[in-house]
């Protein structure tokens, strides 16, 4: 059966010690430093997962997206698999080198997916879900949206969390959880991504269940169908 996998990738606690950086909620990776390795894990080595584009329409590319991390039982212990929108590919860094890298969009683990901006990373990251179908949003949608960015931390380094204890990120409304099949389906929009450099893409995420070719799947999730277009 299809279930739900828990987004808390370790135990989070509050974390103001002299460890980290000097508090400021939202000012970027360098601050909270040991509270983000504590919430998001710091696996120091490339995702072994595959990015693969499936199809390119029209500007719209079609990636398959493995971001299982090794299943339920390896999550702890394997790393978010980062990717390029533009490039349409898996950024080579891990999670503790991410953090100073221009060279990703969006990571990705599990159910949970975040931007490299803010607290997520250097770039100029953010993103916001527009309520238009995905052909039909534009770059008018995106010049008049507000983007919100990566705020993992309040000012005392405590961890910014949903109701499961899953980091809350831009993207944690991305799906709606059914109760009784225990299974994730996306949510109504279309998402509009700022990349690390700046770039505007529309996002839509098709499936958490894909099979490598994009078919459906029947695992138990992480692995995505996502259609990519530049803004």
């Amino acid at each position: 059966m299809k279930h739900l996998v828990s987004l808390v990738l370790v135990s989070t606690v509050a974390c103001g010690s002299s460890s980290n950086s000097s508090p400021d909620a939202g000012a970027g990776p360098a601050q909270c430093s040991a509270a983000r390795a504590q919430l998001l894990g710091a696996v120091n080595s490339v995702s072994t997962g595959n990015v693969t584009a499936l199809s390119s329409s029209a500007g719209v590319t079609t990636l398959y997206v493995d971001a299982s991390a090794g299943g339920v039982a390896a999550q702890l212990t394997n790393p978010w698999i980062f990717i390029s929108l533009g490039g349409h590919a898996k950024a080579t860094v891990t999670d503790t080198t991410s953090v100073a890298s221009t060279g990703w969009d969006l990571a990705l683990k599990r159910p949970a997916l975040y931007t490299n901006g803010g607290d997520g990373g250097v770039g100029q990251g953010g993103a916001v879900v527009i309520q238009k179908a995905f052909a039909s949003v534009t770059a008018a949608d995106a010049s008049s949206a507000t983007f919100a960015t990566e705020r993992f931390f309040d000012a005392q380094c405590n961890p910014m969390t949903d109701p499961i204890g899953a980091p809350l990120t831009t993207f944690s409304t991305w799906y709606e959880y059914n109760q009784t099949a225990h299974t994730l389906t996306p949510a109504a929009g279309t998402w509009v991504v700022r990349g690390a450099t700046g770039a505007l893409y529309k996002l839509r995420i098709d499936s958490y269940y894909s099979n490598p070719d994009g078919s459906e799947g029947s695992g138990d999730g992480g692995t995505f169908k996502i259609d990519v277009g530049a803004l």
